[in-house]
């Protein structure tokens, strides 16, 4: 028996092991044992029946579903007897079992052969497939994890709504302003229509490629290489960069005007204000009292009053943003934000609060806007319609986004109409801000301010109370979109999200550093979110998607004249939107 076993050379078979040398340990069911046994026994009568008998059988163990182990090369020393328990002879006589020794040869052999069958058809054919119950689980690699959660349609038309209100919506009076009420109207529901065309293609784009999409740079990685995938990436990455700066100086704000509400109850508890409106642009009226008007803030000539101790110590530009830095930056370098995911709910009462803050002021203040030509450019059309343009390219932004929340989405057939239908939420909501506040402000439109709040007095209490709410919650969303920003910036440098804890300060302090000179020397929202979002917009709303679809098409050899007609057009009118910025000069 041992002369017949250690003979059997397979070397012939692709991926296979072979069994060489004058000893080797297998592994045989009772069923093969006896089979080997006769054949030995036959052999003794007639050499050459045993030798077509081998041939025929050669190949018999390894349909088997019990491993062969490794052959063991008697040069090492470690040869086996005959007997059952050093060859490892599996046989069950009167219930007795022997095993295996080693483990490790039949894994090894288990690999081997699960390498040979893959081999022997298509990989699309499963019918050579080994089932998994065969295999060994030191074959398997458990991962533990939560299985995806799946969302209905109404969640996820929700959080689309969600992630694009931003601070945008704080901005939609004063860009219907730059534009004309009726012209802004156009354009919101103009440039909303081509952003939702535009994720849309977004969406579709994983279905052109045959790699699994994690998001959208892997598609343009696909198509574009390592060129389009950092190209993806970085423009992402701007577009949260100019988020954390407009969320900087609003928090900025806010932070003031909470401070100037403290000081004016604690000082002046008694007086009264005329008014509840104001014009930023207006000269200033009793600087930090309950007249307090913004302009004085940025734009008053400080010879013209005497500067107080408050106004020394409490400065909007020069020391409520480095004020800001002890509360925020302790925050940013937590290495998990799980924490602050439990205040997300904090964006829609938020808006909410808006909504209710806009309608209490216009019923209020009535509607306080003519059509009868008197005033144009308030109605009508208005050169500086850019400002608008560029502000909706960063307000309409989910590209980089929307193959992660529609990925949840329960019915995937779906995912087109719940997209559409969570661009249409977006585009009412931003009409219904903008034109209400626009349509009912009681002074001149050009005293509207890029922040709707700052024509509002300090001690108005739906503007304070919006003013504490909105501030609270950008608190526990800033460090989110940090993480985001430092995530992927620390990734993509040194392939760990978490090199050490020196990194992470020197990048926080890198950005925030570059938020709060922002704050300081040019805090004008308005202007901030117009240059991002059309930098931007033009690449990842504008070029990408678009450049991704037609390069699908033509590979497919379905890209028709029309079509490249077409979507050659929404280049050209990204790059125009991007161009426009720098030839305008819309007011603060």
């Amino acid at each position: 028996m041992e002369e017949d076993l250690g003979n059997i050379d397979v070397d012939h078979m692709p991926g296979s092991f072979s069994f060489q040398g004058s000893k080797a340990c297998v592994g045989l069911t009772p069923t093969d044992l006896q089979q080997s046994l006769n054949r030995i026994s036959t052999s003794q009568d007639s050499p050459e029946r045993d030798d077509s008998r081998r041939r025929s059988t050669i190949r018999k163990p390894l349909m088997h579903p019990t491993w062969y182990a490794r052959s063991i090369n008697n040069d090492s020393g470690s040869g086996c007897d005959e007997t059952c328990e050093q060859c490892g002879i599996a046989v069950q006589t009167n219930n007795e079992q022997c095993h295996t020794k080693n483990e490790s040869f039949n894994r090894s052999a288990a690999f081997m052969r699960n390498k040979y069958y893959s081999r022997l058809t298509d990989p699309t054919d499963d019918r050579m497939r080994m089932p998994d119950h065969i295999l060994p689980s030191s074959m398997f690699l458990l991962i533990p994890a939560k299985p995806e959660a799946s969302q209905s349609s109404i969640v996820t038309i929700f959080a689309i709504w969600n992630t694009m209100m931003g601070t945008s919506l704080l901005s939609m009076p004063w860009g219907i302003g730059q534009s004309g009420f009726i012209l802004g109207i156009l354009i919101i529901a103009f440039t909303g229509l081509l952003a939702f065309y535009t994720a849309y293609r977004v969406v579709k784009s994983k279905d052109y490629v045959d790699i699994h999409v994690f998001e959208f740079s892997d598609v343009t990685k696909y198509y574009f290489g390592t060129i389009g995938e950092w190209t993806a990436v970085l423009f992402g990455l701007l577009a949260f960069l100019g988020g954390m700066m407009v969320y900087w100086v609003l928090m900025t704000n806010f932070l003031y005007m909470t401070g100037v509400f403290i000081h004016d109850k604690a000082i002046h508890d008694n007086s009264s204000t005329n008014t509840d409106v104001l014009c930023v642009n207006a000269p200033p009226v009793h600087p930090n009292t309950s007249g307090f008007m913004l302009s004085d803030v940025y734009d008053a000539d400080p010879s013209n009053h005497t500067e107080t101790t408050f106004e020394k110590y409490w400065d909007v530009k020069k020391t409520a943003p480095l004020y800001l830095i002890l509360i925020i930056f302790p925050l940013l370098n937590f290495k998990s934000p799980t924490f602050f995911t439990k205040f997300n709910c904090l964006g829609t009462i938020s808006v909410l609060y808006l909504w209710v803050l806009i309608i209490i002021k216009a019923s209020r203040w009535g509607f306080n806007m003519s059509f009868d030509g008197v005033a144009p450019s308030s109605t009508g059309f208005r050169f500086t319609f850019p400002a608008l343009t560029g502000m909706l390219s960063l307000a309409f932004f989910l590209h980089n986004a929307v193959i992660t929340i529609l990925r949840n989405n329960k019915q995937q057939e779906n995912n087109v109409r719940d997209l559409s239908i969570g661009y249409l939420l977006v585009m009412v909501t931003y009409m219904f801000v903008g034109t209400i506040f626009y349509s009912t402000f009681p002074l001149p439109k050009h005293c509207i301010s890029s922040n709707l709040l700052d024509n509002l007095a300090s001690e108005d209490p739906l503007a304070v109370g919006a003013r504490a709410l909105l501030l609270f919650q950008m608190i526990t969303v800033f460090p989110l979109l940090a993480y985001i920003f430092r995530l992927q910036i620390l990734h993509t440098l040194f392939g760990n999200t978490w090199p050490g804890w020196q990194h992470v300060l020197v990048l926080n302090a890198i950005f925030v550093t570059f938020c709060v000179l922002i704050a300081m020397f040019y805090p004008h929202i308005g202007d901030i979110i117009r240059y991002s979002g059309s930098l931007c917009g033009l690449v990842y709303v504008f070029i990408l998607p678009v450049s991704v679809h037609m390069f699908a098409m033509h590979k497919r050899n379905n890209l028709t004249p029309i079509s490249i007609i077409l979507h050659s057009i929404i280049i050209v009118l990204g790059l125009a939107n991007f161009i426009a910025q720098f030839l305008i000069t819309p007011s603060k």
